[in-house]
């Protein structure tokens, strides 16, 4: 499930994106699923 306020990075592409409403499933880009960005 994709985390509202979430920021999100395809490891592929490199693309970025914020979740505006939570919802079900998972994000994918390129055929992988995307990973939550953590600021470190």
């Amino acid at each position: 499930m994709a985390k509202e306020g979430g920021i999100y990075v395809c490891d592929i592409c490199q693309q970025v994106i914020e979740v505006k409403k939570s919802g079900a499933g998972t994000l994918v880009c390129c055929g992988q699923p995307m990973r939550l960005y953590e600021d470190d």
